[in-house]
């Protein structure tokens, strides 16, 4: 009960947050649309990420993961973490902004702005942690046990399932930008993200759920840092 009431603790801040600001991202990019109310939206990431909790309570002791700690934060993950998040700030200036149309830019830049920095630390790093690490890594641990007889094997084969997965969630939000798609923005996107969701992935298992929050958080972090010293994005204009 005590780990139910945790879960949600740290999760309700990041969903609450999101509902609020998707409004406006849903006004801009989807204009058509009848806007969901609040408390629709909000039970739609409700039940998209209670499952996943219950994933991660059933199964990351199965999976052979320790007793789950907060206190995995140290000298290694948090230099992990900037390396991390430095090598994709280098990938996303000095390669994908100079080869992706201005346009594209532009709308890629307003949504995360429209966001903001609060709703990525808190539902990129505490929120989809949970589901991602915390719910799905745990489960395929524990599958792959089952299967074969070498923790080493499942640990990294769960890590990779999940990392996959965690990068292919975020494909719709670029169709839903009204961008053209190409080859350097799908490679960019899955790349990335499933770079980012092995290293959590790996402190996950070596150091904790805390850590990996802390890796995804200076993701998006370090990140903000570099959007406002920067001049890459201009206001946008969604017609057209």
């Amino acid at each position: 009960m005590k780990l139910v009431l945790l879960m949600a603790d740290i999760t309700l801040p990041g969903i609450f947050l999101m509902v609020i600001n998707e409004k406006k991202l849903i006004k801009d990019f989807l204009p058509d649309e009848k806007m969901p109310s609040f408390w629709s939206r909000f039970l739609s990431h409700l039940i998209m990420a209670v499952p996943f909790v219950i994933l991660g309570i059933f199964f990351y002791s199965r999976a052979g993961f320790a007793n789950l700690s907060f206190t995995g934060i140290n000298g290694t993950s948090l230099l992990l973490s900037l390396v991390c998040a430095l090598i994709h700030v280098a990938y996303y200036y000095g390669y994908f902004v100079r080869n992706v149309d201005k346009a594209t830019i532009d709308r890629v830049e307003h949504s995360r702005k429209q966001l903001g920095i609060l709703t990525r630390l808190f539902y990129g790093g505490i929120v989809e942690e949970v589901i991602f690490r915390f719910g799905l890594m745990s489960f395929f641990v524990w599958l792959g046990n089952l299967v074969i007889d070498n923790q080493l094997f499942s640990l990294w084969s769960g890590n990779l399932l999940a990392a996959i997965l965690f990068a292919l969630v975020h494909l719709p939000s670029i169709y839903q930008m009204k961008v053209k798609v190409t080859k350097t923005i799908l490679i960019y996107s899955n790349s990335m993200n499933i770079m980012v969701g092995l290293v959590c992935g790996w402190l996950y298992w070596s150091e904790g759920l805390a850590a990996s929050i802390l890796c995804h958080m200076l993701f998006h972090l370090v990140w903000y840092f570099f959007e406002k010293t920067k001049k890459v994005a201009v206001p946008l204009s969604l017609e057209g």
